[in-house]
């Protein structure tokens, strides 16, 4: 593990390029639709109780990293797109798409209620312990 010296984040890889800092998730949420920020809440709150996770919210963009990033969310208007990354390709009418690059497959829906997160929930449990297996 590498910890940058500027703003002491960890990183797998040495010179990680990034922003230091974690940002606001507050920010994030502001101004949003109810909706939005439950369906964004919910997934925090999963995410935080897997384990050590690092939050990372830029604009309106958060990021979920154990030792990888294992989900990320673009906070939308009326809905959160959640991009989950996992080891194997779900079929799910769910996912508006699925991108395979060799390493992991990546999984991207567009949620906007929080009875269409429970489809996603058993995958950002998978994605937790893929990304801290690799």
């Amino acid at each position: 593990m590498w910890q940058c010296p500027n703003c002491d984040r960890e990183f797998t890889r040495i010179n990680q390029r990034h922003v230091c800092g974690t940002g606001n998730r507050d920010d994030v949420i502001r101004d949003r639709p109810q909706s939005v920020v439950e369906v964004y809440r919910a997934i925090e709150a999963l995410v935080s109780g897997l384990g050590k996770v690092e939050i990372v919210a830029r604009d309106r963009y958060v990021l979920f990293r154990s030792r990888r990033i294992f989900v990320d969310l673009s906070i939308m208007k009326d809905m959160v797109r959640v991009a989950v990354h996992i080891g194997r390709k779900v079929e799910n009418p769910i996912f508006i798409k699925v991108v395979d690059d060799g390493k992991q497959v990546t999984h991207v829906a567009k949620i906007a209620s929080l009875d269409e997160l429970g489809v996603l929930q058993p995958l950002i449990e998978e994605a937790y312990r893929f990304s801290i297996a690799r």
